[in-house]
């Protein structure tokens, strides 16, 4: 009795964080959908949702940076927009979405280093 507990309570454990993983891409897609609509407050909160459901791979948590930068800059909060970008760039250097923050900044005429 005390393993069959103890076996449902880990495939539950496992079910839960399964769970978590599908509910990050679902807000991860809900974000990138948003951003493609102009709609950058729902972006910015499918976002944070992404976040909070498990712990990102560093390139999720890149690409969740990233588009927060670009939402910020969208929305002309320039000053949050290249604070992003730059933790973007720093934290994640070697992923496409520091490339891209770099560029952002360059065309805003920002210092990247």
């Amino acid at each position: 009795m005390k393993k069959l507990i103890t076996s449902l309570l880990i495939a539950s454990l496992a079910l839960s964080f399964a769970g978590c993983a599908v509910a990050q891409k679902m807000s991860m897609s809900s974000a990138r959908s948003a951003v493609v609509k102009n709609d950058y407050e729902t972006a910015l909160t499918r976002l944070a949702d992404a976040q909070k459901y498990t712990t990102p791979t560093p390139e999720l948590q890149a690409e969740i940076c990233y588009l927060r930068g670009y939402c910020y800059e969208m929305r002309k909060q320039m000053p949050d927009a290249l604070a992003t970008y730059k933790y973007t760039a720093d934290t994640f250097p070697t992923t496409i979405y520091a490339y891209q923050a770099k560029e952002r900044l360059a065309a805003l005429g920002a210092k990247t280093n």
